[in-house]
């Protein structure tokens, strides 16, 4: 009965993502925008308000334990091929604007993101929030910039060899990491009930977990490609690596997510491995994200969203992520050298959020630090601010688009 339920509801899911999808390639938007609209379109913002009995059929309570678990499977994935994507060589080898850009980038919107969370905090806090967690939480969601939805709309724009598309891929590169990091932080003391002992055992577990990935389990795998020559086994191996990762911070008390993405970034950087990213990528993306996309939308009710002063709350908070992240990213490349345009061209670049921003605030959901109506608004800001690079950026003189090559490319790890 229940695998019957699950395989009608990924028929429903896969048609409606690709619908979705499509439509917003022909309004000249990413992917990604049409997989969020779309799990937004199968829960109680849409569907629900206009069929609630076919929702509760299509998608009843009994199944989504399943879905989630479906769906953090995505999200491992996901991760882990985001780890692997992500060029370390040209981050290390970034001159010292880059750094300074990439640490301003994230230090203004963090800041701001931090003041509204301690206005918001008494009203829209979840049921297990502590202050200290929710402040971080939403500093951090203000604080984020998507790195592959960045990478795609470079590699659109035709933007990928210029210095500016170079900047500002390193630096969404940096701010990821630095935001996953305070993600692991939140995460260490989000339980109210937790003691500073077993908080700081959480972070130290942490700390050395990240040390023994890098320092340890890196060098392994390097030297298991030189040794074992059956792809086959080295693709049990990488996966073998990256399920015991999640599996590990899982246990420590963060997010499998934080896990994975280590596990991407230790992957030696060659053929076989990127050929195994890719098939992973076109397994997951077409089945198991969309799942996610689909669970977040079950969870957000636009409808808690009503009256002028909700709704001006709405705006407000993505104004100020519009600020933090643009402002912030424009003047620090100005003070770095950059000539106006190309700072604004930075500034607004870093504004794009997309699915790394769903993954944050579904944490922060689940683990009761974010409200059910926050959470809403925050995805409404997520999909705004990503929409705004497209129409945006043809007014800075960027108008070219990227063929296909191009855009498979530079979703391809290094070489």
């Amino acid at each position: 009965m229940l695998t019957g339920q699950l395989l009608l509801q990924l028929i429903v899911i896969l048609l409606v993502v690709q619908l979705f999808g499509n439509l917003s390639k022909r309004i000249s938007q990413q992917w990604v925008i049409g997989e969020i609209l779309a799990g937004l379109a199968l829960g109680p913002s849409l569907l629900g308000a206009l069929a609630p009995n076919l929702e509760s059929q299509l998608f009843p309570a009994s199944t989504l334990p399943t879905l989630q678990t479906l769906g953090d499977i995505g999200l491992i994935l996901y991760m882990f091929s985001l780890g692997a994507r992500l060029d370390t060589h040209l981050m290390l080898g970034q001159s010292r604007s880059a750094i300074f850009v990439s640490l301003s980038g994230i230090l203004l919107p963090l800041t701001l993101g931090a003041i509204l969370g301690s206005f918001l905090y008494p009203h829209l806090a979840g049921a297990h929030a502590t202050y200290l967690s929710f402040i971080l939480l939403v500093g951090t969601a203000m604080a984020i910039t998507a790195f592959p939805v960045l990478a795609r709309l470079l590699a659109e724009k035709k933007m990928l060899g210029t210095k500016v598309g170079t900047l500002a891929l390193t630096c969404a590169s940096v701010d990821d990491v630095m935001a996953w990091c305070l993600l692991a932080y939140v995460t260490s003391i989000a339980n109210p009930h937790g003691t500073t002992i077993s908080i700081i055992g959480t972070i130290a577990l942490t700390i050395l977990f990240a040390a023994a990935m890098l320092l340890v389990v890196r060098p392994l795998l390097n030297s298991a490609v030189r040794h074992i020559q059956s792809k086959p086994l080295q693709m049990a191996l990488s996966i073998v690596v990256l399920f015991s990762a999640a599996y590990t911070t899982n246990w420590i008390g963060i997010h499998p997510v934080f896990g994975a993405f280590l596990a991407g970034i230790c992957l030696p950087r060659n053929v076989v491995f990127t050929a195994q990213v890719r098939s992973l990528d076109q397994v997951n993306t077409v089945i198991f994200l969309p799942i996610f996309f689909v669970y977040s939308g079950l969870k957000t009710q636009i409808g808690l969203i009503y009256g002028f002063p909700l709704w001006g709350l709405c705006l407000l908070i993505l104004l100020i992520a519009c600020a933090g992240k643009i402002l912030g990213g424009t003047f620090s490349a100005r003070v770095a050298g950059q000539p106006w345009r190309d700072a604004l061209t930075i500034g607004l670049l870093m504004n794009t959020r997309g699915l790394v921003e769903l993954i944050v605030l579904n944490i922060g959901l689940q683990l009761g630090i974010l409200s059910p109506t926050l959470f809403a608004m925050l995805v409404i800001m997520a999909i705004v601010t990503t929409m705004m690079a497209s129409p945006l950026l043809p007014l800075l003189g960027y108008r070219s688009t990227a063929t296909q090559a191009n855009l498979e490319e530079v979703l391809e790890p290094s070489q």
